[in-house]
């Protein structure tokens, strides 16, 4: 198993996207069950789409010693440079997505759907495999360079409404987005990693020391951190307690290096107490703060944590103990070319704006109800279909 690819993460992350994506249609939409609408601001508790972004941020972290257990004991600027540049094309990704609500098209230089369709095409210059995804500096071409041109070009032209939020026309940063979050929390716990050498018993104590980073945080330890830092970067939620989220999933995937000598029985056994032991930990911390999504609590973290191993447990025994991977030919696309799953539905957005393609494809998402759903999961399909399309033309993303 450890020598070859982890089916059951690509399957997992598959369904992951998948779901992510039709929660996103269905966001706001009438005439839906409490169930599948986001829980509110002050609320104790989850809904099904607040499990979403917890489960990509646990796939992240099962990823993390897959990728890096060659380096371990041999950490070099190289390294330290790719893990930089990944975080980082992450975190400004993040801010323009976050501030794209507010483009304001009268006092920019483009029209709002030729700009982020360019910032789409942008990504996939600067992401795209090459080399058979080896991506080294001295390998970039000429389409990464353009990428990076064009990139720089859309961040200055750049104007936006102002409100509440944002007190500048230009691009600001006042949180991360979800890409940016994704960016900060690889970082820590890819350095958490690299610096414990993925030592199991050591990573443990990192992960206790990030949630007790968050409920120190929260409860005022912190407020000798300069104020710029603390507006710049939210330390005990985005390096607390999301980036614990991430390193129980790197706890993970350890069982699944070369070298692990972890067999079915032994990962099973494992993922099945962990599950548990982060799920009542997550209830016993509930009190504190409650299982609150917008606040990135403790109790949420862990308690989603334990609900996403459970499921990925589920799929391990399916996918890669009994076998069973037929069903995996719907997802498998999504999950090997996860970035470009991400983006597909507003690329596809943008595109059909300035193409002026009718909204043929999604005209009851706004009437809500059974046929809004259905809908939704029409339009997940045909975004699954357009991943998997660019995945057989060779476009493949990578950060």
């Amino acid at each position: 198993m450890s020598s070859t690819r982890l089916v059951s993460l690509d399957a997992f992350r598959g369904c992951v996207i998948a779901a992510m994506i039709w929660v996103n249609y269905i966001a706001g939409m009438p005439g839906i069950p409490y169930w599948l609408e986001h829980a509110g601001p002050r609320a104790d508790g989850i809904a099904l789409p607040d499990i979403v972004f917890p489960a990509f941020l646990f796939i992240v972290g099962i990823a993390i010693p897959l990728a890096l257990q060659r380096s371990l004991g041999q950490v070099t600027p190289a390294l330290l440079g790719r893990l930089l540049w990944r975080a980082a094309s992450l975190m400004v990704a993040g801010v323009v997505l976050a501030n794209a609500y507010r483009y304001d098209a009268d006092a920019a230089p483009l029209p709002r759907a030729v700009y982020f369709l360019l910032f789409y095409v942008a990504m996939m210059l600067l992401w795209r495999q090459r080399d058979g995804g080896k991506r080294d500096a001295g390998q970039r071409d000429w389409t990464f360079w353009l990428g990076a041109a064009l990139m720089a070009v859309l961040l200055l032209a750049f104007r936006g409404t102002l409100n509440e939020e944002f007190d500048s026309v230009y691009l600001q940063h006042t949180w991360w987005g979800i890409l940016g979050m994704i960016g900060w929390s690889y970082l820590v716990c890819s350095l958490v990693y690299l610096a414990t050498r993925g030592d199991g018993t050591a990573l443990m104590a990192a992960l206790a020391g990030l949630l007790a980073l968050y409920l120190g945080g929260t409860a005022g330890a912190l407020d000798w951190l300069p104020a710029p830092l603390r507006s710049f970067v939210n330390v005990p939620q985005l390096l607390g307690s999301t980036s614990a989220n991430v390193l129980a999933g790197t706890v993970v995937g350890r069982l699944f290096v070369r070298g692990a000598n972890a067999g079915h029985r032994e990962r099973i056994r494992f993922m099945g107490w962990f599950a548990a032991g982060l799920f009542l930990c997550g209830l016993l911390l509930r009190p504190y703060h409650g299982i609150n999504k917008i606040h990135a609590t403790a109790a949420y973290t862990l308690v989603c944590a334990g609900i996403v191993l459970a499921l990925f447990l589920l799929c391990y025994v399916l996918v890669d103990v009994w076998q069973w991977r037929r069903w995996t030919v719907v997802v498998l696309p999504a999950g090997t070319n996860a970035l470009f799953a991400y983006v597909a539905p507003d690329l596809w957005e943008q595109l059909a704006a300035v193409l002026h393609v009718p909204r043929v494809w999604w005209p009851y998402l706004a009437s809500g109800g059974v046929v809004g759903l259905l809908n939704a999961a029409a339009m997940t399909v045909a975004m699954l279909g357009l991943t998997a399309l660019a995945s057989r033309t060779g476009l493949r993303l990578k950060f």
